[in-house]
């Protein structure tokens, strides 16, 4: 999850002209109109790479960085023969961006890298006047330059947007038309026939769900359908079509990473989709003020950005619970950067606000980093709760920046990684770093904390190989302590004691563990869980159920996408929701430890007896949650020796860090130990009487027994 830190940059856009660029004069002296930049920018497009945003007046396509934000480009149509600017998407290759005319011309922009020039080019009457590179006055990194103009075979309606994903979709006001990225028209529908019923309606925003072959289309009258199986024709009958009613929608966005959609409407409120098989499920609903313009998800699924009418940008979380919120201006668009960043815009302004995200741990510390730093928790919350800043070695950070992924130790080392190479900090403000020959070939794709070593997955880009290596952390990061050749590139990496486990893209779960005193990396076991139906791509988490250590036949918990998923004996059960999920030791008589998640609203705990942990039984996942703890924060580690959940103060704003929040599970899990055995319930409190908020669970305790009026006889008998 995301939280704010930092101030708020502000920018005013420039649409005159790009500061030393030349504009070269037309090879035509008739003009049927001039440049009209008054109405601002009215569409806006991030790049598949987040580091480029177009934007789109009435007659002219400008491009700009994401950061530092400067505007590279601009091309300026100095006629509306074929109609005004009404839309702008990008192909997924990043070098093409497809606009949208209203009297049915499509333009082909090419998305150059000139070296040390970039031009504006300037078009007269006729589009194929486009004028090629200049020689003078250029400005170094991306320009635009016009390829092709294709025409819709239906120019008897205006177009009214477009979008984009494996292919191009284009709506006028009576087709909807789906293009190759070279042009060649693969198919056309009628809106009646994607509206599937009377009524004179539009289209006003359409894609495609991801890699999946299900198109979505929101209408001027606030309804959502979904398409399914679109190929070269497509059959709107049966369980290929699902329709949204009632909602009023605004804005739509997808995230492949999580397989959530998240729908926007006029009166605020945010709803969440889960795609499961073909078929979407809402999950979650967010009440907001005022109507939403735009959404965003973030690149890895966590969090989705979302821009209502009154100028505030919402963070929301997976299943959607606000955790931030700033009010910046009149707010039309919405992006994200390639770190922990968010663009947005409106016509004539563009606002910059800076985000930190939460990073693995192997302790009870709260830990965040944002593109250059890291933020971690000095001591637990109930000892007054400290923030330690370190900024990445600017040696690092200069040239690697955003910081992509993080791990902090238990004693509070944290290793980062960002485009290439890795940096481990002493936890005194200074950091090891690679060797630069290392640092400029070697990717990393994840990092675990596993005893004093760093176990990180990477991408050799000079042997394209994958691999997995060990960095002893106190030392110095000159060569791996030991390593072993992976089969395909690692998604996640988690550590359980002396174990790491290692997810490849292709679905391939690995246990690994240093042996020869600590030279050598032995493979321990694998399991196939994507022939279980997991998709390696949408996991976050990857873990041993309680029992399966030294098991062939362990069960896994992973949370794919917002499900929380045992696999087991070939197969795949979903348990409920979940945003992340964690395991604690308890280890009392019966009790041997619980399973922990978070579904968005309260923190949910199955505990696990000593007979299933011994037997590697999952039936206590089976059987649902037993302890149920609503918070009012977000929470992040359970400190299972501190009886606490402990997270971050949702109403955080401003330029400070994020405040630390904590509270007792332990009258909850007491509650559940006195129905099942009460001797253990009675071990385990005697095990949490030294702490000084003992007395208060014990007052909680009761008062929960008094109002719902169950095992008060016992919890009397523990308290006495």
């Amino acid at each position: 999850m995301y939280w704010r830190i930092g101030g708020v940059e502000h920018y005013v856009l420039n649409l005159e002209e790009v500061k030393g660029v030349a504009r070269p004069r037309p090879r035509s002296a008739t003009f049927s109109g001039t440049q009209d930049s008054t109405m601002g920018v009215t569409r806006w497009a991030s790049s598949p790479c987040r580091q480029l945003l177009a934007g789109a007046t009435a007659q002219g396509v400008y491009l700009w960085n994401h950061k530092p934000f400067a505007q590279l480009s601009s091309l300026v149509y100095e006629t509306t023969e074929f109609g005004r600017i009404v839309d702008l998407v990008w192909a997924p290759s990043g070098d093409t961006l497809f606009v949208a005319l209203s009297r049915g011309y499509i333009y082909e922009l090419s998305v150059q890298r000139r070296g040390d020039r970039v031009l504006e080019y300037v078009f007269a009457t006729q589009h194929y006047f486009a004028r090629g590179p200049g020689e003078e006055n250029g400005i170094g990194g991306v320009g635009l330059a016009q390829r092709r103009t294709f025409r819709l075979p239906d120019t008897n309606s205006d177009v009214v947007c477009a979008g984009a994903a494996k292919y191009a979709m284009v709506a006028t006001g009576s087709h909807v038309y789906r293009m190759t990225w070279a042009g060649a028209l693969k198919s056309s529908v009628t809106v009646s026939e994607v509206y599937g019923r009377g009524g004179d309606v539009e289209v006003v925003q359409m894609g495609v769900l991801g890699d999946t072959d299900m198109e979505y289309f929101v209408f001027s009258d606030g309804s959502v359908r979904i398409i399914g199986n679109v190929g070269d024709s497509v059959d709107m009958v049966g369980d290929n079509v699902q329709t949204l009613d009632g909602l009023d929608a605004t804005a739509l966005d997808y995230s492949a990473t999580s397989m959530m959609m998240a729908v926007g409407t006029t009166t605020g409120t945010v709803y969440l989709y889960a795609l499961e098989g073909k078929q979407l499920h809402r999950v979650g609903r967010a009440d907001g003020n005022g109507r939403v313009r735009a959404l965003r998800w973030s690149a890895d699924g966590t969090a989705v950005a979302c821009v209502h009418a009154t100028g505030h940008i919402v963070m929301r979380t997976l299943l959607g619970r606000e955790v931030n919120s700033t009010r910046v201006g009149d707010i039309e668009f919405v992006a994200w950067g390639v770190g922990a960043r968010v663009f947005a815009a409106g016509a004539r302004n563009a606002w910059g606000l800076g985000f930190a995200r939460a990073m693995s741990s192997a302790g009870n510390s709260v830990c965040l980093f944002s593109d250059d730093m890291v933020l971690v928790q000095a001591r637990g919350v109930d000892e007054g709760a400290v923030w330690r800043v370190e900024h990445v070695a600017a040696s690092y950070a200069g040239a690697n920046a955003p910081i992509r992924v993080a791990a902090c130790s238990a004693d509070g080392r944290v290793a980062v990684a960002g485009t290439r190479g890795m940096a481990v900090s002493t936890g005194h403000g200074r950091w090891r770093l690679q060797r630069a020959a290392r640092e400029r070939i070697v990717e990393y794709t994840a990092l675990a904390w596993s005893g004093s070593h760093v176990a990180a997955a990477c991408v050799d880009h000079a042997r394209n190989t994958a691999r997995l290596e060990f960095w002893m952390g106190g030392r110095a990061l000159d060569a791996p302590a030991a390593s072993i050749d992976l089969d395909a590139r690692a998604v996640v990496v988690s550590a359980h004691g002396s174990a790491v486990l290692v997810l490849s893209e292709h679905g391939m779960l690995s246990e690994y563990a240093l042996a020869a005193g600590g030279a050598q990396v032995e493979l321990r076991r694998a399991v196939d869980v994507a022939a279980c139906g997991v998709d390696a791509h949408c996991v976050r988490q990857v873990m041993w159920a309680p029992g399966a250590c030294g098991d062939s036949g362990a069960a896994v918990v992973v949370v794919q996408g917002a499900q929380l998923r045992v696999v087991r004996d070939g197969r795949a059960s979903t348990v409920g929701r979940a945003e992340h999920v964690s395991i604690s030791s308890v280890n009392i008589g019966s009790m041997h430890s619980a399973v922990w998640w978070y579904d968005g609203m309260q923190v949910l705990a199955a505990p696990v007896s000593l007979d299933d942990f011994m037997s590697n039984d999952t039936r206590a996942l089976d059987r649902g949650p037993s302890v149920h703890l609503p918070l009012d924060f977000y929470p992040l580690v359970i400190a299972a020796d501190h009886g606490m959940v402990i997270g971050l103060d949702q109403d955080s704003v401003g330029t400070h860090a994020p405040m630390l929040r904590g509270t007792l599970f332990l009258p909850s899990l007491l509650s559940h130990m006195l129905h099942t055995s009460e001797p253990d319930a009675l071990m385990y409190a005697a095990s949490f009487e030294h702490r000084g908020f003992f007395a208060h669970a014990m007052e909680k305790l009761l008062h929960e027994a008094l109002v719902n009026d169950m095992r008060l006889d016992r919890t009397v008998r523990m308290l006495a």
